[in-house]
């Protein structure tokens, strides 16, 4: 069945769609809505296969007193399939502008626009899971949430094909900041419960997951963070501006492409996570990036051993550019500075989590300038 329909205002109680369904507006003068001050679950719900939702105005109705009953702007249901969403703009949402979880598979966010309210936590969240597949944000413009803009949600570490080929391409993501984490933007207290747990631009979590020509800007802990079992993820050409960390590796985060992104006023433009509790990162590819007025270029901690840093650009910002801690036989070649002083790469020592000493040892360090007079 399709449903069409014209300019105007819709009330709607958690309208369901079933396989096969379309419902197309006539543009964002087509608004749909819940009641003015009740409460819900979702405004829209997909449930099936093949269904199509587009060109219309969705209006979560912004932040009501007391604990949220939900208030998703589209819920995606476990066991779907091709579910596609375009055009679609979602304002004053109240926690999520689309959430997907379960067993599902082809599942595509395009071209729409997501605005969050006070209380909202993230613009698109897809729950990942051994079950779940091809799930894509296309060409989305995302701002005002708490805790994240777009979200694939795989947490688990080591599993090998779990929430496969996740691509996020050409969304701009802006301003994610969650108020009550204000404590955490010090120096010294970044470290405390909490801190480090939202705040991001895109989160990845899953196998040969693809985040590709993005702009991400003002999201205050981290740009890109890979989690879970970021296994070949590939993270290329995109665009990080005014945030703590540009590029965020978690501790499972393995052979994988960070290659041709500008990370600009960052205080650490790339960081891979400290190997604890039996898992880190390894063997990934650092390439061709651009790190403008950090004051860390690439940290690489405890237990991250064999990448290949290869290349990079630093522009102004702090030196050492690189920082080898307690991690082991990487490649470090043709990377270059300029502005700001040398050294350009060092090594030092710190401590596994059992309390044992790690030494950085065994690293190639070949044909790396520092202190270029122009870049």
């Amino acid at each position: 069945m399709t449903v069409r329909l014209a300019p105007g205002r819709y009330v709607v109680e958690e309208l369901r769609l079933g396989s096969g369904s379309r419902l197309v507006g006539s543009g964002p003068r087509t608004v749909i809505h819940a009641r003015r001050g009740s409460r819900y679950w979702a405004l829209l719900v997909a449930k099936g296969r093949n269904i199509r939702i587009a060109d219309l105005t969705l209006d979560g109705g912004g932040p009501v007193s007391g604990k949220s009953d939900g208030g998703i702007g589209v819920a995606v249901f476990d066991g779907s399939t091709d579910v596609r969403l375009q055009r679609l703009r979602l304002k004053r949402v109240r926690t999520d502008g689309v959430n997907t979880w379960g067993a599902h598979s082809n599942i595509s966010i395009q071209d729409s626009r997501i605005e969050g309210s006070r209380s909202a936590e993230a613009g698109i969240v897809a729950l990942g899971s051994d079950e779940t597949r091809d799930i894509t944000a296309i060409r989305n413009r995302v701002s005002g949430f708490r805790g994240f803009g777009i979200l694939l949600q795989q947490q688990e570490h080591g599993r090998p094909a779990a929430d496969l080929h996740g691509l996020v391409l050409d969304n701009v993501i802006t301003n994610i900041r969650n108020p009550s984490r204000d404590g955490c933007w010090t120096a010294a207290k970044y470290r405390t419960p909490g801190c480090g747990t939202d705040e991001g631009g895109i989160w990845t979590g899953g196998v040969e997951a693809a985040v590709i020509g993005n702009v991400v800007r003002r999201a205050r802990w981290d740009g890109i963070e890979t989690v879970g079992s970021s296994t070949r993820t590939t993270i290329v050409g995109n665009e990080i501006s005014d945030t703590r960390t540009g590029i965020y590796l978690e501790h499972s985060t393995n052979d994988s492409l960070i290659a041709r992104n500008r990370i600009v006023d960052a205080i650490t433009g790339i960081n891979v996570e400290w190997r604890h509790e039996g898992a880190g990162s390894s063997a990934n590819t650092f390439a061709d990036n651009r790190i403008v007025d950090a004051k860390m270029g690439i940290f690489v901690d405890v237990g991250g051993d064999r990448h290949r840093i290869l290349g990079n650009l630093f522009v102004g910002g702090g030196r050492p550019a690189i920082v080898l801690q307690g991690s082991s036989d990487n490649v470090v070649r043709g990377n270059r500075a300029c502005g700001g002083g040398q050294p350009l790469v060092q090594l030092s020592e710190a401590r596994y989590d059992d309390g044992s000493r790690a030494v950085s040892k065994n690293n190639r360090l070949e044909a790396n300038e520092a202190g270029l007079p122009d870049c």
